[in-house]
């Protein structure tokens, strides 16, 4: 082994390096996110009818200030650019990037199920909906077995088509049906 890697001073500027790497990287993405939300914005902000009492129209206003995001995440990416080489490159990022991402893979399946959750509500309504939400997601969290899948199911039974049911017959609200399946 050579010197360098068993003086400890050294290790941990590595570390440190590929963390600041790695929070760098993690930061372009949201530049790159936010500037695409902004320019997507600014894009529909101009469809916006015209006034006949303002010159300019709605969607100036908006418009602009969605402009301006989309240029200051422009900047920071160029920035976040400069700092990843600075701080070992893009290899280096990525790859603290992709352990960072593996150790967190369940709490971003959450965030993707609760997309898709949202995205069929209108479709099956509530009640399946939630069931299947409910399920999968205590299934990714408690893991699979015999008794985890049978809990699983009362508890998104009773949470799902349970709490349907109490607010449909108790309180008198209905929560949203389905298109395809009125439960």
């Amino acid at each position: 082994m050579s010197a360098e890697t068993e003086n400890p001073a050294v290790v941990d500027a590595q570390a440190s390096a590929a963390t600041r790497a790695r929070n760098e990287l993690a930061r372009l993405v949201s530049y790159l996110v936010f500037g695409g939300i902004a320019v997507f914005c600014a894009w529909r902000a101009s469809s916006l009818p015209a006034s006949r009492w303002e010159p300019l129209g709605a969607g100036s206003f908006p418009k602009l200030v969605f402009i301006v995001l989309a240029v200051l995440c422009l900047f920071a990416v160029l920035r976040s650019l400069v700092e990843i080489h600075r701080n070992g490159g893009m290899p280096e990022a990525v790859y603290a990037f992709g352990r960072w991402l593996r150790i967190r893979r369940v709490s971003f399946a959450i965030y993707g199920l609760l997309v898709v959750y949202l995205a069929v509500l209108p479709v099956l309504g509530f009640s399946l909906a939630t069931f299947g939400f409910l399920l999968v997601t205590q299934l990714l969290i408690a893991g699979v077995t015999r008794k985890t899948v049978i809990q699983s199911i009362i508890a998104a039974l009773v949470f799902s088509f349970g709490l349907n049911a109490l607010f449909a017959d108790v309180f008198n609200v209905f929560l949203p049906r389905g298109v395809l399946i009125a439960f």
